[in-house]
């Protein structure tokens, strides 16, 4: 939720997929929650980092891929410290219209957690997956006869081979890393403020439900997230403002009472603030973020 990531939209608009490969530069919105359509697949492959989806949290080690559905709101911490290197696939559900109707089941399932799904490539297995993400970058910039069909070929292929570990690691029991402590705590804090940021909720209320000193609780919210508690809750409360402004012929002081903010001149202070724009000027197309 939070900010809407246009440029994935505009080229998933005009293409079914959309490759960035071997990225270390960070994106604008890298460091804010943010959503788009299609799927996304996530491989990271070097450094630190911290990455949330919906509820959970993850603290990625290299070799892990990240699967979700674009439209459930995410965002990436990396560390300050060491190189952050990854590859992202996003693609159309279209995209692989070619797969059987079982194996379509299977990828819908796979994409379909509230959380997203995380799997672990081993060291020997990286290769082949990266020559994959290599494959499908290379025809997406050479842009030669039939290229369109040979990502898509390419992209099937990643996914079989993506369902096929998964089902494997469910065998093995091997698909789940636990967490620590630490990230339980947020994950339970993030759930808590997606499910109920449109009501007017305290941070002592919060501390209370995941039985936490507050002021603990904010160092560890900033620590794994980036963004304090505020932060959070008020990029949620401008992204569901946003939406009912395009999608609803709602008032503005009815769409403020509804995202929680109370009156209509706070939410228009804290929109423009968020936004660039007056939640008018937005409803009438102008989007400056």
């Amino acid at each position: 939720m939070s900010q809407t990531d246009y440029l994935t939209n505009r080229i998933l608009t005009e293409d079914t997929v959309y490759v960035q490969y071997r990225k270390t530069a960070k994106a604008p919105n890298i460091a804010q929650p943010h959503t788009h359509c299609g799927y996304e697949i996530y491989y990271f492959q070097h450094g630190e980092a911290t990455y949330i989806i919906g509820d959970k949290v993850y603290a990625l080690k290299p070799g892990d891929m990240l699967l979700f559905r674009g439209e459930i709101v995410h965002l990436v911490k990396p560390s300050e410290r060491v190189p952050y290197l990854r590859s992202i696939l996003n693609f159309r559900e279209d995209a692989c219209g070619s797969l059987d109707a079982l194996v379509q089941k299977k990828l819908a399932q796979l994409f379909g957690a509230s959380g997203g799904q995380i799997i672990h490539w081993t060291e020997e297995e990286r290769g082949q997956i990266e020559h994959l993400f290599f494959s499908i970058a290379q025809e997406a910039r050479r842009r030669e006869v039939g290229y369109q069909d040979m990502m898509h070929a390419l992209l099937t292929v990643l996914v079989l081979r993506i369902i096929r570990k998964h089902e494997a690691d469910l065998v093995r029991n091997r698909i789940i890393r636990g967490n620590g402590q630490r990230e339980a705590n947020i994950e339970r804090t993030l759930h808590i403020l997606n499910q109920k940021f449109r009501n007017r909720i305290s941070l002592e209320d919060v501390a209370e439900q995941v039985h936490l000193n507050k002021h603990y609780l904010c160092h560890c919210f900033k620590q794994v997230t980036g963004l304090t508690i505020n932060q959070y809750v008020t990029k949620l409360r401008v992204d569901e403002g946003k939406r009912l402004l395009l999608h609803t012929n709602k008032p503005v002081v009815v769409i403020a009472e509804e995202v929680g903010v109370g009156t209509a001149a706070q939410f228009s202070r804290m929109f423009r603030q968020q936004v660039g724009v007056s939640p008018n000027a937005y409803r009438r197309g102008c989007h400056v973020d």
